[in-house]
């Protein structure tokens, strides 16, 4: 609201032209002069002045923002930027398009903006911001790189925020830009850090640190510089190295809060557990308010195995804010470690919101293990449907796969076809059932699947399991081969869609096209299902002692699988 009470100057004065431009706007001719009325010239606007169509429109632009009709005020100032090319006017559009958050408004409006006051770096920000955040990283570069020429150099903000969701070949690209730049002005110390971070993404760790240490050998102690070096000595397994470099800048600022973090972080690291406990509370001592800090010093003591200390942070967070159910999670997590059942699950269900709401109880449906709890998973996931209605089909999903790992798939089954007659367009329910029907009733599994990807149609996990359903079950191979092809498209990486991808070509007959993505496939997640496949295929290729060895290693460490079984008995090995 208050960009859209910031009148640029063109702007104010609408409401004392008002006083003396009304008799303008009296444009009716009297009887006496009809007969000889001429057709008006066309009207010329003039940048910075406001003949009476202008002042008419803006004036009832700005009535309609008074009452809350932003839309209609929009309309209008849009249509004056057009005609009065009034840079005024067209920032006025502008803030009022980002007030009712209408991207392709504001997008209009601030290329109006930059058309008409070429030399302001503000609209161009606006848009390159934008789509940024809409990942048009590409169509973003070109204005960022108009904003930094013209010494904007807040776009290397956008950019470092940005960064991590980067394709590698687009964060090149920056990488470039900002390179080019940052010889131009080398003192730029945010061009450095803004490039280790691109770095980082283009998995270049070795290039980043080499800069980030050119950078230390001018300013030794300066602290972005300090964090991200030792940053990347974590990730390197050498904590030791960045402790030093840490607890030597914190000499220069033994006040800065995440210099101190990090060398807690980085003693507990280095073994020195009772150093970091200490840096820990001496500095939560300093920050007792901060309760974000306690929270991540808590996390970080429980994944370094110092439950009793994490418990301690845990239990802090929630006397000082009893309403905040998180650390109850976390909490959970301790008590299960300890094989704490009961203490556990009333963590667990003492959740209420946020983020590990559903792990909650997917941690809380895992303390029981047997058939014989039924009644009581029954009767948890039912209290929990009554709290949290807006989670009834993830407490449902819960509930059914519950019901198959203790052995109770019919039972699951019932609950599943239930809730598909009350939500029949249900993905989720859907794709569930899919998962959990026998073999035998393929066709059932297909028709699943088939409703769910008309209900989603992009969605590339249906893609690939439709796709693979068709491979094993049919001999729709094409079909399979194209689903699966899209779903590649979008998740390239993804290792079950690179098996899909290898076991429909194998049946394709194109088995070295699948050796390729069956190889990908393993290397990335070498479960018995995927070994299986590739070993199938390297016997079929004549690689028999590379398949059997592969099968043999596999069957050491899971005897019974029976993907792995099967492949023994498929090319004629005796386990």
């Amino acid at each position: 609201m208050h960009q859209f009470m910031n009148k640029p100057l063109l702007i104010s004065l609408i409401t004392s032209l008002l006083i003396t431009g009304c008799s303008q706007m009296d444009r009716t001719p009297s009887s006496a002069n009809a007969d000889t009325l001429e057709l008006a010239p066309t009207t010329t606007y003039i940048k910075g002045e406001l003949n009476a169509d202008s002042l008419y429109q803006l004036l009832s632009a700005e009535l309609a923002g008074k009452q809350g009709r932003f839309d209609l005020a929009l309309e209008h100032y849009l249509n004056q930027t057009r005609l009065t090319r009034d840079p005024a006017v067209a920032e006025r559009a502008t803030r009022i398009a980002q007030f009712l958050r209408r991207t392709d408004a504001v997008m209009e409006t601030s290329r109006l903006w930059s058309e008409i006051e070429p030399g302001n770096i503000e609209p161009l920000h606006i848009r390159a911001n934008i789509l940024l955040h809409e990942r048009q990283f590409e169509l973003a570069l070109p204005l960022l790189e108009q904003v930094l020429e013209q010494g904007g150099d807040e776009a290397l903000t956008l950019i470092a925020a940005q960064s991590e969701e980067m394709p590698a070949e687009v964060a090149e690209h920056y990488y470039d830009l900002l390179t080019r730049l940052n010889r131009q002005q080398p003192e730029q110390l945010d061009y450095l850090l803004t490039r280790v971070l691109l770095l980082r993404q283009l998995d270049r760790t070795t290039a980043a640190a080499e800069l980030l240490d050119a950078g230390l050998r001018v300013e030794p102690d300066q602290a972005e510089l300090v964090l991200q070096r030792a940053e990347i000595y974590r990730q390197q397994g050498q904590p030791a190295q960045g402790l030093k470099l840490v607890q030597r800048a914190l000499r220069q600022e033994p006040e800065h809060t995440r210099l101190a973090a990090s060398r807690a972080q980085l003693l507990l690291l280095s073994g020195q557990t009772e150093m970091a406990w200490e840096a820990i509370q001496q500095l939560l001592q300093q920050q007792e308010d901060n309760q974000q800090l306690r929270y991540y010093f808590a996390l970080l003591l429980l994944e370094n195995n110092r439950p009793e200390q994490s418990r301690r942070l845990l239990q802090q967070l929630l006397d000082q804010q009893p309403d905040n159910s998180a650390p109850h999670f976390y909490l959970g997590v301790i008590a299960q470690q300890q094989e704490q059942r009961e203490l556990a699950l009333e963590h667990f269900l003492q959740v209420d919101q946020g983020p590990n709401l559903i792990q909650a109880y997917a941690r809380a449906l895992s303390l029981f293990e047997s058939a014989d709890d039924q009644a009581r998973v029954t009767a948890l996931i039912a209290t929990g449907r009554e709290s949290h209605p807006d989670q009834r089909e993830d407490l449902i999903i819960l509930q059914v796969e519950w019901l198959d790992r203790v052995g109770l798939r019919p039972e699951a089954l019932a609950i599943l076809n239930q809730s598909l007659e009350q939500s029949p367009d249900s993905v989720n329910l859907l794709y569930t059932r899919s998962m959990l029907t026998d073999p035998e009733q393929s066709q059932q599994m297909i028709s699943d699947l088939r409703r769910a990807l008309v209900l989603s149609p992009d969605n590339p996990m249906l893609q690939n399991a439709l796709g693979y359903t068709l491979t094993l079950y049919t001999d729709e191979l094409e079909e399979a081969h194209a689903l699966i092809s899209r779903a590649l498209a979008q998740q390239p990486e993804d290792a079950a869609i690179l098996d899909s991808m290898g076991w429909v070509l194998h049946r394709l007959g194109r088995n070295e096209e699948a050796l390729h993505f069956l190889q990908q496939a393993h290397s990335r997640y070498p479960e018995p299902e995927v070994t299986a496949h590739l070993v199938q295929v390297l016997w079929e290729l004549d690689q028999q002692q590379r398949a059997t060895e592969l099968l043999l290693q596999a069957l050491e460490q899971q005897p019974n699988d029976s993907h792995l079984l099967e492949a023994a008995d498929m090319i004629g090995v005796t386990p």
